[in-house]
């Protein structure tokens, strides 16, 4: 092969890899995923499992699930550490876009200064300084599924499994509600657009919800009166027959058993199971996780941690 000839192969052949990588938004440095869930369990893994089939094999996952807990999420950054990811996109499984585990996540990865206070306080932890994760990774974090197309398209799905005749007239959505009004405020902003979606998406005639919110020390009555008014949504919305509730958890617990009980009517085909695992969900995750490839890193605070501002440690601590 003349010298001009065989220079000219071995170029084009070099550049074959690099025009590859170049294409792919992926390659240019190393890139995992961490997803992080309010509980575990078969429907947690099943979604898992269904977000990897998404992503790929190339790009390296892990889930964790359950009380949020730094020495458990570090083990997992470790592991994408292990894997050469040099940055990690933190998807929040969680259904609100305001609540106060996700604020104590973002103090965990260093990106709120001080801890969740109610978070906190729901664990007994109040007099503990709760220690940050350390990576060398970059870290940056996802929104919640809050009131995203996908989390319509999942109550929608359920709604029409739940009916077996095909999508409903009429579907209830209920879920938990908050103790202060501003984050009931919250849930249910996101609840009315789910409902909307529901009715202009996805064909439902009627779609109505409610948030059942518990009892506290200055609302003795809030939970009575919230089951109260469940009642009369419900008898309200079976006047024109059979009514599918939904329960808006992302997997089922104990608070369905609960929900059961408050409303016994022959009218309603109750859902028994949560959101996950869910194909629109699943897409939403990958989605979400690719939008963070060109964020910037998001840890502001590189400290062990911090206590709350009037919380005395505990002497040996």
């Amino acid at each position: 092969m003349p010298p001009r000839a065989l220079a000219l192969l071995l170029a084009l052949t070099s550049a074959v890899p690099a025009a590859r990588a170049a294409q792919s938004p992926w390659s240019e440095k190393a890139y995992g995923v961490l997803l992080v869930g309010p509980d575990g369990g078969g429907d947690w893994k099943l979604f898992v499992d269904q977000v990897k089939k998404r992503l790929g094999k190339d790009i390296p996952l892990e889930a964790f699930a359950g009380p949020l807990e730094p020495k458990s999420l570090q083990k997992s950054l470790d592991r994408l550490q292990s894997s050469r990811a040099r940055k990690v996109a933190v998807v929040p499984v969680f259904l609100h876009e305001d609540s106060m585990e996700l604020a104590q996540l973002r103090y965990i990865l260093g990106m709120e200064k001080l801890p969740s206070r109610p978070f906190l306080e729901a664990w007994g932890m109040t007099r503990r300084v709760v220690p940050r994760v350390k990576t060398k990774a970059a870290l940056a974090l996802a929104a919640p599924l809050g009131s995203d197309p996908a989390a319509a398209a999942a109550l929608a799905r359920l709604a029409k499994d739940g009916s077996r005749r095909g999508t409903p007239e009429a579907v209830l959505v209920v879920g938990a509600g908050a103790e202060s009004d501003d984050e009931n405020g919250t849930r249910q902003k996101e609840l009315d657009a789910l409902l909307a979606r529901l009715s202009k998406d996805h064909g439902v005639a009627r779609a109505r919800g409610w948030l059942l919110r518990p009892a506290t020390k200055e609302k003795p009555r809030q939970a009575a009166d919230s089951a109260k008014g469940l009642k009369d949504v419900a008898q309200g919305l079976s006047r024109g027959g059979r009514v599918v509730v939904v329960p808006w958890l992302m997997t089922r617990d104990g608070s369905t058993r609960a929900w059961h009980r408050i409303l016994e009517n022959p009218f309603l085909r109750w859902v028994e199971k949560g959101l996950l695992p869910d194909e629109a969900l699943a897409r939403w995750a990958a989605d979400r996780a690719e939008g963070l490839r060109a964020e910037a890193d998001q840890v502001r605070f590189k400290d062990a941690g911090q206590a709350l501002p009037d919380a005395e440690r505990r002497k040996n601590f």
